[in-house]
């Protein structure tokens, strides 16, 4: 029995492991093509959702430390007492729902 050479192996082994011979799947490259596209597009719109719901959580943030700031001046402190602070939750939901419909109206 002859062993077969190395070159005669590695022959062997290209032959098997070679890709077939057919055309590539234009359907399948295009699937992927657009799965990567709505990724980097969702990637984005996610991005600018972050950022601007930062912004608006920073600018009611800023809403409030002026009611608290403003409640605690001397001027206005008989004015803005305990009770007064009840009316602070519901104007600062109709605040942030104000904003919420205005952001779906962008969209």
């Amino acid at each position: 029995m002859t062993q077969p050479s190395e070159a005669d192996a590695d022959a062997l082994l290209a032959a098997m492991l070679a890709p077939p011979d057919r055309p590539g799947d234009r359907g399948f490259v295009q699937r992927i093509d657009r799965s990567i596209d709505a990724q980097a597009a969702y990637k984005r719109a996610r991005g600018r959702f972050w950022r601007s719901f930062a912004f608006e959580a920073l600018a009611a943030g800023a809403l409030l430390a002026a009611l608290w700031l403003l409640s605690s001046a001397p001027l206005l402190a008989p004015l803005a007492g305990p009770g007064e602070w009840k009316l602070a939750s519901p104007l600062l939901l109709v605040l942030l729902l104000w904003l919420g419909t205005q952001r779906w109206r962008q969209a």
